[in-house]
């Protein structure tokens, strides 16, 4: 099937509605024509019975596009045109001329009829004084005349409407096509250009919007694309330091220069480096994260109690507790386990003394004594891989915040006047 063009769609669908607006204003409009004509067909045949009257003989009086016929009666004498016989038979004409005497009023009456020839005859009844009457008629030649004439005028106005605005739909069809295939090349050299070059279309319809709407996707895909290449270069640095370490280590090993704390340290770095790509493993699902079942309630007292308790052997902070019972928060539990346990081996890396950790309605706080967090490492929504204030990279505060933000919740990192505090809230 061949390929419409939008242009030639718009057009073909423009068209249509037009000629089919065009015949039905056209069918409705004629049955008001052909009434129109009938009245000016009567207003005439008045015109002519007056002529009529002020004259004794036939005034002779011609319509170049009527044909008149007519008949008077005085004191039962009757004088009429020769033509009279072409209009209607005897018969009807006194029957025409019974009904007019059985009237009372008016002194003019305005008739139309159908005779054995299924033809229009209109015909105009003036009473005069003395029990007189004047009868004109004529057949449907004007009336006929006349709704074709003004029918033709009407088919070739619209006509000429109808190219007219199909022209105009067609010249505003290929623009809008051609706005079209301009933002088609634009969003198609996108990734050829590496993203770099703008394109926007000012127009202040659907294609604008969407052109402003391609170039804010287009700024973010920069900017998403600089972050990926900075956490890749930050994230080849983090993974550089223990693996060298281990590297180095292990030769030093193999060549009997083993002080007696390699292996040791070999098995630290390891951990170290297992710990950086787990974080990297649950940064990276993050990207698939979506909403397959429905959030649950997650009682986070059980969250928080679990992941403190992995934290037992491992630091010898201290980690007071304030959580109230039946809290819940609407998510996936694991992901809500991520997070907590991602904040608060955060906070033991900072801490000096103590982390506090207080669960009310609405709201988890995980405080440490820490130092404070630069704002402007705040401002930039934990970036990925950013360096930190003691100059260490990480992913942690990352996924609290993606996490977050997908759970519909809120953070809020505050420095306190000693130390930081973490909140997780509605």
């Amino acid at each position: 099937m061949k390929k419409i063009s939008i242009s030639g769609q718009i057009t073909i669908l423009f068209s249509f509605v037009l000629i089919l607006s065009a015949v039905l204003f056209t069918t409705v409009t004629l049955n008001r024509i052909k009434y129109v004509a009938e009245q000016e067909t009567y207003s005439r045949l008045i015109t002519y019975s007056t002529l009529l009257e002020s004259h004794s003989q036939d005034p002779q009086i011609e319509f170049k596009d009527m044909q008149i016929g007519f008949a008077k009666i005085r004191n039962k004498n009757l004088v009429f045109s020769a033509d009279l016989s072409q209009y209607m038979s005897e018969a009807e004409f006194k029957k025409i001329v019974e009904d007019a005497y059985k009237q009372t009023t008016p002194p003019i009456i305005k008739r139309k009829m159908i005779n054995l020839e299924r033809k229009n005859i209109y015909y105009v009844i003036t009473f005069v004084e003395g029990n007189g009457m004047n009868i004109i008629m004529t057949n449907s030649l004007y009336v006929n005349k006349l709704s074709k004439s003004v029918s033709i005028q009407m088919i070739m106005v619209f006509i000429v409407i109808v190219c007219l605005a199909t022209l105009c739909i067609m010249w505003w069809g290929k623009q809008f096509t051609k706005r079209l295939h301009q933002l088609q090349s634009h969003i198609l050299e996108m990734p050829k250009n590496g993203y770099n070059s703008s394109y926007k279309d000012d127009g202040l319809d659907e294609v604008g919007e969407l052109s402003r709407a391609i170039e804010t996707m287009r700024i973010e895909i920069q900017e998403s694309e600089k972050q990926k290449q900075e956490m890749l270069q930050n994230m080849s640095h983090d993974f550089k330091t223990p693996i060298a370490v281990i590297k180095s280590y292990a030769e030093a090993q193999q060549d009997g220069m083993d002080d007696g704390e390699g292996s040791k340290i070999i098995a630290a770095q390891a951990e170290i480096l297992k710990h950086k790509v787990n974080r990297l493993l649950q940064y990276n699902s993050l990207e698939y994260l979506q909403k397959d079942r429905e959030f649950e309630d997650v009682d986070m007292k059980e969250v928080v109690e679990e992941v403190v308790r992995g934290y037992k052997f491992q630091t010898e902070l201290t980690i007071n507790l304030d959580l109230t019972e039946d809290i819940f928060f609407k998510g996936y539990r694991e992901n809500y386990y991520t997070v907590v346990d991602n904040i608060i081996d955060n906070a033991r890396r900072y801490a000096k003394t103590k982390i506090k950790i207080v669960l009310k309605k609405d709201r988890l706080r995980i405080y440490n004594d820490g130092e404070h967090i630069d704002e402007q490492f705040i401002a930039h929504s934990f970036k990925p891989y950013e360096k930190g204030s003691k100059g260490e990279f990480g992913l942690g505060m990352s996924i609290v915040q993606k996490t977050i933000d997908f759970f519909g919740m809120q953070l809020i990192v505050k420095n306190e006047p000693i130390g930081v505090s973490f909140i997780i809230t509605k």
